[in-house]
């Protein structure tokens, strides 16, 4: 576990630094844009992504996969070839998709933005799609190499000065300045991953036969199309959420819903870039040795609920604060949201550990069934929350779907793994659930002004007990010395 300690806290620096520069540019278009404002730029940035993630064809992931493992085996034939089969299909991938953007535009944005007077916008979105594709493919070399120190970098200056230039933009044109936000944010990414991976992975002189190029390309296709349509039935669900928010609530409404799902997303930014970035391509060099999997999978879960129960519990007791501190007091409609997002990111984030591995071990069939699984609960819970209980039924849909997900993963690895969870981290998950539970239906039972002190008090005492805890598998101040130097 400590290696995983140590490229988590390497990590987490950089994602300290993402949440700092975060909440500036979250206060600033808050406060500047408003609600409807922020839900337009939270549509926008949807709309790129789902195209990025039709036109990606899950070839970053695939080169993540497939290089981690011709590295393990010390293949630099192999290497070469995927990375230039990666960029053959960015560029053809990429060309396609611009333009269906522009082919398509009007349709697009009368569908994602909400009317047809936003086409010169999606027109726009296409060199941002470029630069986004690129970047991915950068940062997917970087990844496979395990370079955690230039990714580290990467995000650090990458957010530094996308939200920069996001807030020049903002201030200066205010809603008129969204677009090149966005389009700057996209070239920021692609500048600096392109200097980091030009540094720490420079291109192996290996001569390779077009043949070799075009067989790495379909190995990243035969991954990537399966992966693809896992991802649209998984998170490309969650990124037409706001769409059913937009026409079944309004524009205003996506604003507080983009701002809850930011929070409960960037707040444990750290996790989530240790998984894609470590723990993936850990899992994925050994994805044939079913007692080394599962290992892994209890290490990284008992982290996972170490570090995130207590900043979930934190959460939880100042989500009243927290929203009008981070955007504006308009926001606090997002309020009941946030704390069942809150609730469900304990569930995600024990879920992930697990469907890295289905990734890595089992398949992209597999992979796609639990997403489909995933995809449709989140669909149904979302717009069952959304006709019975408004905006918050949203967050109750998140949490019902994150907790069946969740099961539907240890499962799959049961029959495949006969994977079981430590006796330890059975007894931590449950603490964290049952005191997260606690807190939200105090309300309920009439003991709301007890919410926020119980709250802290469960945060403070379980935060103790988890740093004892990796104090204790740290070593010390005698293993922290050693641990700190370089492997």
């Amino acid at each position: 576990m400590k290696s995983i300690l140590r490229a988590t806290a390497v990590l987490s620096s950089v994602s300290m630094v993402n949440i700092l520069v975060g909440l500036v540019s979250a206060k600033c278009s808050a406060v500047l844009l408003g609600p409807s404002g922020v839900g337009f730029m939270g549509l926008l940035q949807g709309l790129v992504s789902l195209a990025a993630l039709l036109a990606g064809m899950g070839v970053g992931v695939g080169l993540v996969r497939a290089g981690a493992q011709a590295l393990a085996q010390d293949d630099p034939r192999q290497v070469a070839a995927l990375r230039r089969g990666a960029w053959l299909l960015c560029v053809g991938l990429g060309g396609l998709a611009v333009v269906v953007l522009i082919g398509l535009r009007a349709p697009l944005s009368r569908l994602m933005l909400g009317s047809a007077e936003h086409t010169g916008a999606v027109m726009l979105m296409g060199p941002g799609l470029l630069l986004g594709l690129a970047a991915g493919v950068q940062t997917s070399v970087l990844n496979a190499h395990r370079r955690i120190g230039d990714l580290a970098r990467v995000g650090m200056l990458s957010s530094l000065l996308s939200v920069a230039l996001t807030v020049l933009f903002i201030w200066q044109w205010r809603e008129r300045g969204i677009v090149p936000a966005v389009l700057a944010g996209f070239a920021v990414s692609w500048a600096v991953s392109y200097y980091y991976m030009r540094a720490g992975t420079p291109t192996t002189h290996v001569e390779l036969m077009w043949s070799e190029v075009l067989a790495a390309a379909r190995a990243l296709l035969r991954f990537g199309v399966p992966y693809t349509a896992s991802m649209l039935v998984g998170a490309g669900v969650q990124m037409i959420v706001p769409v059913l928010v937009l026409h079944a609530l309004g524009r205003a409404d996506v604003g507080f819903y983009r701002a809850a799902a930011a929070i409960s997303i960037n707040y444990l930014g750290f996790l989530l870039a240790a998984m894609a970035q470590d723990y993936y391509p850990r899992v994925s060099a050994a994805h044939d040795q079913p007692a080394v999997l599962t290992q892994l999978i209890n290490d990284q879960l008992r982290l996972v609920l170490l570090l995130g129960g207590p900043i979930i519990l934190g959460m939880l007791a100042l989500v009243p604060y927290v929203l009008p501190l981070v955007y504006s007091a308009q926001f606090a409609p997002a309020s009941d949201l946030l704390e069942w997002q809150l609730i469900g990111d304990l569930f995600k984030f024990s879920s992930w550990t697990m469907s890295f591995v289905i990734l890595a071990r089992a398949g992209s069939s597999i992979y796609f069934g639990t997403e489909l699984f995933g995809g449709t609960i989140l669909l149904l819970t979302s717009w069952l929350g959304m006709r019975w209980l408004g905006l918050p039924g949203l967050g109750l849909g998140f949490m019902l779907t994150s907790a069946i997900y969740c099961f539907v993963c240890w499962l799959v690895l049961w029959r495949d793994l006969h994977l079981r969870w430590t006796t330890e981290n059975k007894l931590l998950f449950l603490i964290f659930a049952f005191a997260m539970i606690v807190v939200r239906v105090l309300p309920y039972l009439g003991l709301g002004s007890f919410r926020m002190p119980v709250a802290l008090a469960l945060a403070m005492l379980l935060g103790a007990g988890s740093l004892y805890l990796i104090w204790g598998e740290v070593g010390g101040w005698k293993g922290l010395l050693a641990w700190r130097k370089p492997a």
